[in-house]
Order: C-alpha cells, then structure tokens, then sequence
C-alpha cells in the first residue's frame, strides 16, 4: 500500500495568504508592526511555523494545529504556568520563550476559528542535526533535568492535558491493529509488522510500572528530540528547550527515552541501513541529565530508562506506520512513502539498541553513579 491516493495533511499547506499572516502579527505588534519580513520557519510536523522580523528584532509566529491539538488554548494556560513557574525558580536556568499579547490575549483567532500565537525568536542561537561529541549530549542531559525539576515544582493536576492519548503506546498499538484490519500490506509493510509483533510485550513496560506505582505522572515536555533544543551559535552549550505544546503530565521516562532516540542515533535517523545508538553518547547525556535532576528518580525507576529507550523508538515506528497505513493523516509528509521510511528507521534503531542491552544498561548504572 502506498499513500500516493491519501488525502492531503492540512498541516502541509500554507493556510493564509502572506498579506493576512502579516495582519495577524501586527495584531500582536501594534505600532511595532511597521515594515515586516516573514518566511517559513523549520521542518516541523505538526504546527504552521514562521519567522517574522522586524527592523529592531525577530519573533516567532505560529498556527496551532487543531486538528491534532482539540483544545490548544490549554496549551497556552500550560506555557504560562510554566514561564510563572521558571520566574519562581531563576536558580535553575530554564528559559521559556516569552509570548506576545493581543487585546489582552496570549493568541488571535484567524477568519476560521484557528489559533495563532506570537512568541520570542530565542537569538542568536541553532540547532543541530546530530550531535559530534558528547560535550554536546552532556549538555543535552543538562538541559533536560532543569527542565524536569521545574516541571516537579508544578502540580501535574493544575497542568491540562493537551494531547490526550499521547504516549499511549498500548492504544497506538490497537489503532495499527485496527488500520491493519482493513488494509492489504505489501511485503515491506508486512515486514514492518512482523518487528512489532515480535515486540509487543514491550509496549506495556510503562502502563504496568505505573499501574504498579513503580513510577508516577510529573510535567513533561513530550517532544523532547533534537530538533527542538536551542545550542549557542557555537552548537557547544545548550540554551533551552522549544516547542512547548506537549507539556502536560507524563512520565519522565518518555521524554528521556524521546530525547536518547533522537539524540544518540549516529545515522541522524537518515537511512534504516545505518542506524546505530551510540552508548558513549547516551551515557554523556543521561550523566548530564542525573547530575541536574538528582532525588527526581528512585532506584526502581532508574530500572525503568532501559526498557525506556527500547519502547520509545517501537512506539514511534507503530505511529509512523500506522499513519502510513491509514493515508498521512497525522504527521505531515513530503513525500510518498515518507511514514514507511520513517517507520523503517525508528525499528532498525530498536534492533540495535537491543543488540546492544548489556552496554546500555552499564552506562545507565555509571551515568547516575557518577552524579551520587
């Protein structure tokens, strides 16, 4: 099966003329909105990004995706409580990108109902497409337990959930299930669903350790990839954070698992033939993470981040498939067949993170030795 017949992911086209995106930031911008420059900004999947500029600054302009996103206004309650709560907190560095006002509002509202916001352009500043050495995935560490310390001093039932379902990976299972009912696979895709069914005791490692109370819900990012952390224009000190949309209660280990798939594949997840978890940088990372979040995990949770770094590239190989499969009505894609290549690389990482277990688990074990 291929998507070439899908019908088109709203979240590929531009939904506004440039005129009326323009319009929409100086809604925000007032009588600083004089002489605006705007382009796409990024690769990211789900929102409508763009890059506006001023003659004094930059600043950020996006379109939340309500088709993903049911209730984005509560993503905008999260992000104040969590720049509330990183004003409360200044001892621990965590930079959360200030949003711009309209009419007392955080957000406008276009001609159909979709909500735009208008945040701090965090200059000068890059991200990076993989990381060089472990200096840099240290960093990443770094920057990911600040994150979770602040996040530990919100309580996870005054943050909304805005993304119900996600992390789920049980449910993402039944929803491949369900497409695969009603679909006929090529043998590609066949061959892509004999790796999931060999690994479906995994998916439940996380419902059942919190079922068991072996781990409990915090504030979590939910994205935390590569992609989305800011490094100085050096690419050696990681700044903070960015696409916030995610936060909402969770388990710590999904954002750790999340941040060591993206971080630690060699292949910069761009072929499944080479896809290669490198354990030094995991173990720089998850060092740097344990020295900034100490007292966050307890020793049975500890035990969990293993399996964590298995389940999160399995779940998103479900994901990426099952989009496939059902017409790319999720992920934006740029291509056909861009979901099965993605899914195709996600279970070769899995592959080879397993064939690796034994020197995963040590670096886990030295990582948070090392910071007691």
């Amino acid at each position: 099966m291929t998507d070439t017949d899908a019908e088109p992911n709203p979240a590929n086209r531009r939904t506004l003329p440039e005129p009326q995106l323009l319009d929409i930031a100086r809604r925000f911008l007032g009588d600083s909105g004089s002489g605006l420059l705007i382009a796409p900004l990024g690769d990211g999947l789900i929102n409508e990004t763009y890059r506006v500029e001023t003659p004094a600054r930059a600043f950020v302009l996006q379109r939340i995706n309500g088709s993903v996103f049911p209730a984005p206004e509560r993503i905008m309650h999260n992000l104040a409580a969590l720049h509330a709560a990183s004003l409360a907190h200044p001892q621990l560095g965590v930079r959360v990108p200030a949003l711009y006002h309209a009419d007392g509002l955080p957000f406008v509202r276009d001609a159909d109902g979709n909500l735009w916001r208008l945040g701090e352009c965090i200059e000068p500043s890059r991200t990076l497409h993989t990381l060089a050495h472990a200096g840099q995935a240290r960093e990443v560490g770094r920057v990911l337990g600040h994150f979770h310390r602040l996040g530990a001093a919100l309580d996870p039932s005054a943050i909304a959930v805005t993304l119900p379902g996600f992390h789920d990976t049980p449910a993402y299972l039944t929803a491949l299930d369900t497409v695969v009912s009603g679909a006929d696979p090529d043998q590609t895709e066949r061959d892509l669903l004999s790796a999931i069914d060999a690994r479906r005791s995994l998916v439940q490692v996380l419902e059942r350790a919190w079922a068991n109370r072996r781990t409990r819900t915090r504030v979590i990012h939910g994205d935390p990839k590569l992609d989305n952390l800011l490094f100085d224009v050096a690419g050696e000190r990681a700044l903070c954070l960015i696409d916030l949309d995610t936060v909402q209660p969770g388990l710590l280990h999904h954002d750790i698992g999340d941040c060591l798939r993206s971080c630690c594949n060699r292949a910069g997840e761009a072929g499944a033939d080479s896809a290669r978890f490198d354990v030094g940088l995991a173990e720089a990372l998850l060092s740097g993470y344990a020295e900034t979040s100490a007292g966050l995990l307890d020793t049975e949770e500890l035990d969990l981040i293993a399996p964590a770094i298995r389940l999160i590239p399995l779940e998103l190989g479900i994901r990426f498939l099952t989009d496939h499969l059902g017409g790319n009505r999720y992920f934006r894609v740029r291509y056909p067949g861009e979901n099965l290549d993605k899914a195709r690389r996600q279970l070769a990482l899995v592959a080879d993170i397993e064939r690796q277990a034994e020197a995963i688990d040590a670096a886990v074990r030295r990582a948070f030795a090392s910071a007691r």
